[in-house]
Formats: structure tokens, C-alpha cells, sequence
């Protein structure tokens, strides 16, 4: 095994050992069935973070000079926005989630950001817009991708308990899942060339952890409003 391979699979090992993926909140959250008044709630709360994730993914794509990881990040961009059809773009199908919840047009305009999601908003578009573009990239394409499937399979089993929310209303949740492992793997396979250099790790690791760290935050704040 090589140097690169050898690092990214241990950035893989602790990426999915981060205490984000064990928050108690995931384990409060599935420990009994959710109301359509708590799945409204999280549908709102939760709203803002899916506006931004594609702004993240532009933004590393802006400030990267490797037109292969350009290429990787503009594809994610164009799964992000429905291959090219916006009524099946990420947001939109999010919506579905938010209608089947009861969420009104005029309810989802401005939505409360709490102050735990403004910190991660603020990290992501520092990083993401900073001059230190392997981090950029490395914040949203691989944490932004590596935990996503495990992370997005507890708030599935959590969001299925939810009365009359059907699977089509989640399509969000279960399609990432499997879209998430392509994009990493894609991310993870543009970033190679780079992964044996020890500058170039540590700035990787800088971009991950930044990431994982503000969500970890973000998902103490979404326990304290739904459960507090």
C-alpha cells in the first residue's frame, strides 16, 4: 500500500469514527417514534443547512486550480441540482419532505437559523472560500460526503417513524445514502495525487475536521431545540 492510499484510508477510519455520528442526539431522536410536530420542527430547523450545500461545493470548485477536482466537484454541483431538471434538485425534493409535514410556502420563507447552524454556515464559507483550496475541497467533498450515508440512515430511520411521511416524501435521505458513497469515492480518487505529500495531508485533514467539528456543534443545537 502506498502513502496516499495508506493516509486516506485512515482519514476514512477516523472520518467515521468522529463522535458527530454518535451525537446522542441521533440516538434520542430514533429512541421513539417522532410526531408530525417534531418532524415539522426538524424539517425547518434543518432547512437552511440544505439551501447552503451546494454554495459550499461552488465555492471549492472556484478556488481549486486542478481542473480534475474541478470536473468531480461539478458533477456533484450537477447531481445537487437535478441533472439539469430544478423540480428534481436537491432543495426541491427537500421540499416534498417539508410539504408531507404539513410546512406552508409562507412558513419555509426565512426560516429561523440557529445559532449552532450560523457557526457552521460561517465555517463552511470560510473554508470553502479561503486561499487554502485543498482544505476547501477536502471539507466538502470529503467530509461534506464520507459520513453522510451512516449519518443520513439514523435520521432516516428517525424521519420513517413520522405518521403519514412516506418513503417518496424522504427521497432526499434514502437517495443520498448511495449518491454519497459515488461522490466520496470520486473526491477520493481526485485527491490521490496529493495525499502522500505531509503538507498536503495536513491540510486535508484541516478541511475534514473543521467540518466534522462544526457539525458536531450543529447537532447540539438541533438536540436542544427539538428536545430541550
Amino acid at each position: 500500500m502506498n502513502a496516499a492510499t495508506a493516509f486516506m484510508q485512515q482519514l476514512k477510519h477516523e472520518v467515521l469514527s468522529h463522535p458527530f455520528l454518535t451525537h446522542p442526539f441521533l440516538k434520542q431522536l430514533t429512541a421513539k417514534p417522532l410526531t408530525r410536530a417534531q418532524g415539522k420542527q426538524f424539517a425547518l430547523l434543518y432547512y437552511p443547512h440544505i439551501l447552503r450545500t451546494r454554495l459550499y461545493q461552488a465555492n471549492a470548485l472556484g478556488v481549486t486550480p486542478d481542473e480534475n477536482l474541478q470536473f468531480v466537484l461539478s458533477e456533484i454541483l450537477y447531481d445537487e441540482y437535478g441533472n439539469g431538471d430544478l423540480k428534481r434538485s436537491h432543495m426541491e425534493v427537500y421540499r416534498k419532505f417539508m410539504r408531507a409535514v404539513g410546512i406552508t410556502e409562507a412558513e419555509r420563507v426565512n426560516p429561523y437559523i440557529m445559532p449552532e447552524l450560523q457557526g457552521y454556515i460561517d465555517t463552511m464559507m470560510r473554508i470553502s472560500q479561503g486561499p487554502n483550496w485543498l482544505a476547501a475541497v477536502a471539507a466538502v467533498g470529503i467530509a461534506g460526503e464520507w459520513p453522510i450515508p451512516p449519518y443520513y440512515q439514523s435520521l432516516l430511520d428517525a424521519l420513517r417513524t413520522i405518521p403519514e411521511v412516506t418513503d417518496d416524501d424522504l427521497q432526499l435521505f434514502i437517495e443520498h445514502i448511495v449518491l454519497d458513497i459515488e461522490h466520496s469515492g470520486m473526491v477520493e480518487q481526485a485527491l490521490i495525487p496529493y495525499a502522500a505529500d505531509p503538507e498536503a495531508q495536513a491540510q486535508i485533514r484541516h478541511g475534514v475536521f473543521l467540518n466534522l467539528n462544526a457539525r458536531l456543534v450543529l447537532l447540539s443545537g438541533l438536540q436542544r431545540e427539538m428536545f430541550s
